[in-house]
């Protein structure tokens, strides 16, 4: 049995752990200056980025906890026409790229965004009135965009399996509505909403993308984009390995503390059924709801819907008014239009296929060894299968990028390190959904196979593989999407023939050519939307942290 442990640990030390020790050892290492510890914290500059970093995230976690708890109340207690579709809204940012995101907020938040020429429109106003872009404001916008409807998910289906009897108690004690919630279900909330901002706050924490661009400059930088501007830009590795040791001592420090609570949250509904809403909206509640249901809709699908129809449009002239057209699609297609996106196109499906052939089998033999093993073993593996959840894939890329330079100094290409560190950020999500589907098989079923002479590979075959298999879909899906829409470590890695449909976005973006941008986001889109669909017509399993 424990020679299947090295099925998973091995790839996972060579693939993960290599890279994070070439990394720690560079930054540990003497030269003739000083080292690059001393450097970076002798700088003031470095605790100005890591107080931002901290701050941005816990402001962004606040502001994600305060929409996504009425969503919570909505999914977990009421029923309502639309409650499938509305539940259906909160899984799509599992599955959008940041960089999508970042895109279609420039569409549509941007100073010709298509809010701010509405608002000029109506008012007649000279100067745009929502001057979100590059700032503090637009980076938690984004953030709360990616992240409530995680928060409205996670309490929702705490909520959902939560006791009433207290508040009954409470309410039959004369317990006014609003006496009754905070006094009594709040604090019964309370490890579910940790729970959540726990993974909310990780999640703003190691955020790269949404930062690098909206925020505009080094005002708003965080550890991530710091990594990343000194190993690509400034070209001091050293700086960046010592950064990178302290952005992964902190994430994995949350990640730690995430999961306790995450612990704490399940313990505490053990036992309870599921069920669903039993309170119908009815008169005033029914406009307030209503309201906030639109809210929803407005935040999650308008810059989506604006970057979608942007696709489709382009101006007659330099002045000229916007007439509907597939130009952009042409250019996109044309390899003498667009010769860097029809490759963007190629690199993106050709990493993530071969990302979902090596992280699927990794991740399934990983499920397979922790949920049929018990004792210290198999807590260490599933810890350290589970730890590249709390390294961001900047630190991973900056790893990769010192190990070519170190084992491989005359390696000019990347696609081998592209695709590995594509499978150390898929395979967590893989054990995660095929672990939830093993979970729910009785034990007494491969027992009975075992007597009846079966051997272990042959009682996975037959009994165990037919019943996981909607997990390995959800996994496959979440792998494939995780992939196109990789950006942090690709973009430390990437050469000019190894480009990706994120990274000729954020060129795009940079030179500003919004409409061919829209044009290949959209597409990228249409490839996200049919995995999350995959994934919510196969039960959304991978979508459930709190399954687990």
């Amino acid at each position: 049995m424990r020679l299947l442990w090295l099925v998973p640990v091995v790839p996972t030390l060579i693939l993960f752990y290599l890279p994070l020790s070439v990394i720690l050892a560079e930054a540990l290492k003497g030269g003739e200056g000083p080292s690059p510890f001393v450097r970076l914290f002798s700088n003031p500059y470095t605790f100005r980025v890591i107080g931002f970093t901290l701050w941005q995230a816990l402001v962004s976690t606040g502001v994600s906890l305060m929409l996504g708890l009425p969503g919570a109340w909505l999914l977990g207690r009421a029923t309502f026409p639309g409650k499938r579709l509305l539940k259906a809204l909160t899984a799509i940012p599992f599955v959008l790229p940041s960089i999508l995101v970042v895109l279609a907020f420039v569409i549509f938040y941007g100073n010709s965004g298509v809010l701010n020429r509405f608002a000029m429109g109506v008012f007649d106003l000279k100067r745009p009135p929502f001057p979100i872009l590059y700032s503090f404001s637009a980076i938690v916008l984004a953030h709360a965009f990616y992240n409530f409807p995680l928060a409205a998910r996670l309490i929702g289906g705490f909520w959902e399996r939560h006791n009433d009897g207290p508040a009954l108690a409470a309410r039959t004690l004369g317990a006014g509505p609003v006496r009754c919630f905070l006094t009594v279900t709040l604090p019964g909330l309370l490890p579910a909403i940790f729970s959540a901002a726990g993974l909310i706050y990780l999640f703003c924490f190691m955020s790269f993308a949404v930062v690098l661009v909206l925020g505009g400059g080094p005002r708003y930088t965080t550890i991530e984009v710091e990594i990343y501007r000194a190993a690509r830009i400034s070209l001091d590795l050293d700086m960046a390995a010592a950064l990178a040791v302290v952005g992964a001592g902190l994430t994995l420090s949350m990640l730690w503390i995430t999961v306790k609570m995450q612990h704490r949250a399940s313990h505490a509904v053990r036992g309870q059924a599921s069920r669903r809403g039993t309170l119908r909206l009815s008169g005033k509640a029914r406009i307030f709801w209503g309201f906030y249901i639109l809210l929803v809709v407005l935040v999650v699908a308008s810059p989506l819907v604006a970057l979608v129809v942007r696709s489709f449009l382009a101006q007659v002239s330099r002045s000229g008014p916007l007439v509907w057209t597939l130009k952009w699609y042409d250019v996109l297609f044309t390899e003498s239009g667009s010769a860097l996106s029809l490759m963007a196109v190629k690199n993106s499906l050709v990493f993530a296929s071969l990302t979902v052939c090596a992280a699927l089998p990794l991740g399934m033999a990983a499920a397979w060894v922790t949920t049929r093993s018990q004792g210290v073993w198999a807590r260490f593996t599933e810890t350290a299968m589970m730890l590249p959840m709390g390294v961001s894939s900047v630190v991973l890329g900056l790893g990769y990028f010192k190990c070519l330079a170190l084992f491989f100094p005359d390696y000019s290409g990347s696609r081998a390190a592209v695709v590995a560190a594509h499978v150390v950020v898929a395979y967590p999500f893989v054990l995660r959904s095929v672990s939830a589907s093993l979970k729910r098989i009785s034990p007494s079923l491969p027992q009975v196979a075992r007597t009846l002479g079966a051997g272990p590979f042959q009682t996975f075959l037959t009994v165990e593989l037919p019943l996981i298999r909607s997990g390995l879909v959800g996994g496959a899906c979440f792998a494939f999407a995780l992939s196109m829409g990789e950006i942090n470590a690709t973009l430390i890695l990437a050469r000019a023939d190894t480009i990706t449909i994120p990274l000729a976005l954020y060129r795009l973006i940079g030179a500003y050519r919004f409409f061919a941008a829209c044009a290949l986001g959209t597409l990228l889109m249409g490839l996200c939307v049919v995995c999350f669909l995959l994934l919510e017509w196969m039960g959304g399993e991978s979508l459930d942290p709190e399954r687990e």
